[in-house]
């Protein structure tokens, strides 16, 4: 039988997707968006978009590390460290992410930061590599999840 928590790793890798897919679309209407007010809205919903899409992805691998008995990581590095270990086989168990994956997760992690304290200094066209990975991501994590659940729990 299939463990329970799979559950809660598939709704959170659903609305990463759903929110990765979201903050592509609204950082396309930022350079469109007429007027301040207008343009503070979209600016906002495509960070919150990002903020939310990694946040679910992150929840998402901790609960698969958790699944896997591994300690979540502690200290300085615990946002990065769950993409190192998600990237890498331990223990017997597979990569959870392949290359490509973990590559995106981790631009989308340092984005993260960045939206949270961006407050009125936001420059979107800076945000190009962030919106081309959380792209990736949307199309790759439901297949990524699959190869790795049937992997562990067939």
């Amino acid at each position: 039988m299939s463990d329970a928590r799979w559950f809660e790793i598939d709704t959170a890798i659903a609305a990463a997707v759903r929110n990765f897919t979201w903050a592509g679309s609204f950082y396309g209407k930022i350079s469109a968006a007429d007027g301040t007010e207008d343009r503070i809205l979209v600016e906002m919903a495509f960070m919150h978009a990002m903020q939310s899409g990694h946040t679910s992805l992150e929840v998402a691998l901790l609960s698969m590390l958790d699944l896997c008995e591994e300690a979540s990581p502690t200290g300085a590095n615990r946002h990065a460290d769950p993409i190192r270990r998600a990237a890498n086989e331990l223990g017997g168990r597979p990569a959870i992410l392949d290359g490509t994956a973990a590559r995106a997760a981790d631009v989308t992690r340092r984005f993260r930061n960045v939206a949270a304290h961006a407050y009125d200094t936001f420059d979107y066209t800076q945000a190009t590599e962030a919106v081309d990975s959380a792209v990736v991501l949307a199309s790759l994590l439901p297949s990524e999840i699959a190869r790795f659940r049937q992997a562990i729990d067939p």
